[in-house]
């Protein structure tokens, strides 16, 4: 009888996914395999095979899928391709019509358009709902709803995030502190500051700066049109020549011909951090991700003296944007189930915590407010800013269309004539003119 015990004994430790090459954060097996009727072991003996991006994020959970095979029995082909040549090849596997790829990475701003249009992705909400596929653990209210509303399409989601950035106001705390400046809470409000700091250096602190380069320069501008009630479509046509549009873009335009650098309608992102980073401008409306930029002492004259704010609100309120990647399912795959359990080890709440304290912006709110990364946080203000624009963003930042780059350029060439002083009704009427034309030939 002990003999029997003891060999039972084995066998159960042996078959536990706690024993299988996960860890109870990982796996999250402090509940049997089989919790109401889900069982991570469901779809053992399948092979499924992921498409993704050389990412950070790949760099996380490459080291981790043999401890996702061994709790599921799911072998995993991963294939990682540099990001120009991942998006040439996961397109031409999509066009193909008999790829063997079931799950990918996914930016649902930049493809989710086109790629729900061709029918390559397939719909989650099924499996979100299913007693048996839906790990009880997984906690899906957890995640921002910007990020999952990012991979909506026609009420169904195509996309579980990854990762989740924004963007947000970075100022120089000694310039404010210099000039009587405060946070500003308004559009009106962020006006007035950087007028208050170029007049009174004379010129020789820019009040603001931002991208001013075409194309590169919407994904900044999107959060000032939407923040004064525009949208990039109205009724399915171009919005770039609504009255909410147009005031925006004067707005923008008018920040940096006046109180921003003479170089702006040639900034992109780089150029535009990096007059920030040497304390030639008050502040900086951009990606969130460029904070390790700004507190790096040796390549930042301001390491330290930076504070973060969500966008000051504009007559429609403050509504910044949130971009993300994200990993959807290919609609012709044989292996759905698996290819979904997958999903849901990868997006878990332990594994988003992990990419968190490695600098990946996590899109699960309990990350950001673990002790973890709590006692480890060099600049709350940034954290507080992130968590707060995660919660009003909108998850649409390039027009939702398949032709996302001409429509881009013609925004931008509105965004540029803003700046020039040149007349920007006329100029936002002549993008909406070109984007339509585009839209009409799509």
């Amino acid at each position: 009888m002990k003999k029997i015990l003891y060999i039972s004994l084995i066998v159960l430790l042996l078959s536990s996914p706690l024993w299988a090459g996960g860890n109870k954060e990982t796996a999250g097996t402090d509940q049997p395999a089989s919790v109401q009727g889900f069982d991570w072991q469901s779809q053992s003996g399948t092979t499924i095979k992921i498409m993704a991006n050389k990412h950070p994020w790949v760099d996380i959970i490459e080291p981790k899928i043999a401890e996702f095979e061994a709790m599921t029995g799911i072998k995993v082909d991963l294939a990682i391709y540099p990001e120009d040549q991942f998006r040439t090849k996961r397109t031409v596997e999509m066009v193909s019509g008999a790829s063997d790829v079931d799950v990918f990475m996914l930016m649902p701003g930049n493809s989710l358009a086109q790629y729900h249009q061709a029918g390559w992705v397939a719909s989650l909400d099924e499996m979100m709902k299913s007693e048996n596929l839906l790990w009880p653990e997984y906690d899906l209210d957890d995640i921002f709803s910007s990020a999952l509303g990012a991979g909506v399409k026609d009420g169904n989601h195509y996309t579980i995030p990854i990762l989740l950035e924004t963007s947000l106001l970075a100022y120089n705390k000694e310039i404010f502190k210099k000039y009587g400046v405060s946070v500003p809470k308004t559009m009106e409000e962020l006006e007035a500051a950087a007028k208050t700091i170029y007049e009174g250096s004379g010129g020789d602190i820019y009040g603001i700066t931002l991208r001013g380069k075409k194309a590169s320069a919407t994904s900044q501008w999107v959060d000032f049109l939407h923040s004064f009630g525009g949208e990039w479509l109205v009724n399915g046509k171009s919005g770039l020549g609504t009255e909410e549009a147009i005031a925006a873009t004067e707005y923008y335009g008018r920040l940096l011909r006046l109180y921003g650098p003479k170089s702006a309608p040639s900034n992109s992102w780089y150029e535009s951090i990096s007059i920030f980073m040497q304390g030639k401008a008050a502040m900086v409306y951009d990606a969130s991700v460029f904070k390790p930029n700004y507190e790096n002492p040796e390549k930042s004259a301001i390491a330290g003296k930076v504070g973060y704010a969500t966008i000051p609100a504009g007559p429609a309120g403050a509504v910044p944007h949130v971009s993300n990647w994200a990993l959807s399912i290919y609609e012709n795959s044989k292996n759905k189930e698996a290819a979904w359990l997958f999903i849901q080890w990868a997006t878990s709440k332990e594994i988003a915590l992990e990419g968190l304290l490695a600098g990946i912006p996590s899109a699960r709110d309990s990350a950001w407010n673990s002790d973890a990364f709590k006692q480890g946080d060099t600049t709350p203000e940034w954290t507080q800013a992130s968590i707060d624009s995660y919660k009003i963003a909108s998850p649409i930042w390039n027009p939702p269309v398949i032709p996302v780059g001409e429509c881009r350029d013609a925004a931008g060439s509105a965004i540029v004539a803003a700046i020039l002083g040149e007349d920007v009704r006329a100029a936002s009427l002549a993008a909406e003119k070109v984007m339509n034309k585009v839209l009409d030939n799509q």
